[in-house]
């Protein structure tokens, strides 16, 4: 193998004999190398390849911006789940429970629990993506000290769920691809901006657009409300809670479906990041 780009001492972006770019990790595998030099093979701890190409350079800032330890983590979990389910995940799952597993361990050191308001259906539906992602917090507990309940368990379950959803009927692609693009548009109206579809900010709110969208069709919304972190979310980013209200009058008007103070937390969050680093 030989380097083709270096993401820091410990990750790698490699070719192959055959020329596929393989992402590798091992300690100090990438230190003193430059692109084009030979890799030392027995260095190599973890190795896997995306689906798609264009990850790569997502996972080049996911390293910029998420501790490796957080990284390394999501491997061995993804490794574990797709043995565990005996499927194979889109390469996105990377991306989304990286982001995921990195705030909740944050969440978990500031005692601030989100509660799983799909926690039951998530156990009666899907039974074995629960019972992988409890694993996942032993995992998780193991690596960070972190003891991490069921609510926990049940987000993971469903990134394994919607890492599995690449095969989806077409009809609900097409769906959920117009209204990734609306609420897009949304945002961008109400900021007068462009969204920089480069940044790992939008990938992480692409892909939160997509699920809810995906839940919304499939009449498995939150329904919980969250009423102290809603308020003090829209006291926070009252710029992010004008924009959610336009997000939220949409998905009333296009689906007759009114979204609770939970989902529009979640909302809001994703709105002030997309944002942030444009606006400053």
């Amino acid at each position: 193998m030989r380097l083709k780009k270096a993401f820091n001492n410990n990750a790698l972006l490699a070719l192959d004999d055959n020329d596929e770019e393989v992402i590798v990790m091992g300690k100090g595998i990438a230190f003193g190398k430059k692109s084009g030099d030979l890799i030392d093979e027995s260095l190599i701890q973890k190795k896997f390849v995306f689906d798609k190409s264009e990850l790569n350079e997502k996972f080049s800032q996911l390293f910029d911006e998420i501790p490796q330890q957080y990284v390394e983590l999501t491997v061995s979990i993804v490794e574990m789940a797709q043995k565990e389910l005996d499927v194979r995940f889109d390469s996105s799952i990377y991306l989304a429970l990286s982001d995921h597993i990195t705030y909740a361990v944050r969440r978990y050191k500031k005692n601030e629990n989100l509660k799983n308001a799909l926690l039951f259906e998530v156990k009666k539906f899907y039974p074995n993506e629960f019972k992988t992602a409890l694993k996942s917090l032993d995992m998780i507990q193991y690596e960070t000290g972190c003891i991490m309940t069921e609510d926990e368990a049940g987000y993971i379950a469903m990134h394994f769920v919607n890492a599995q959803q690449s095969g989806e009927e077409m009809s609900q692609t097409v769906k959920v691809t117009k209204m990734v693009e609306d609420i897009l548009h949304i945002v961008e109206y109400h900021y007068q901006i462009k969204l920089d579809e480069n940044s790992l900010n939008y990938t992480r709110f692409v892909t939160h657009i997509r699920y809810f969208a995906r839940r919304l069709f499939a009449k498995e919304l939150n329904q919980d409300t969250d009423d102290i972190l809603y308020q003090q979310i829209k006291e926070r980013y009252p710029d992010a809670y004008r924009c959610a209200l336009k997000v939220k009058k949409y998905i009333k008007d296009s689906c007759d479906i009114e979204l609770t103070n939970e989902e529009m937390t979640y909302f809001m969050l994703h709105i002030n990041r997309v944002c942030s680093r444009i606006k400053s």
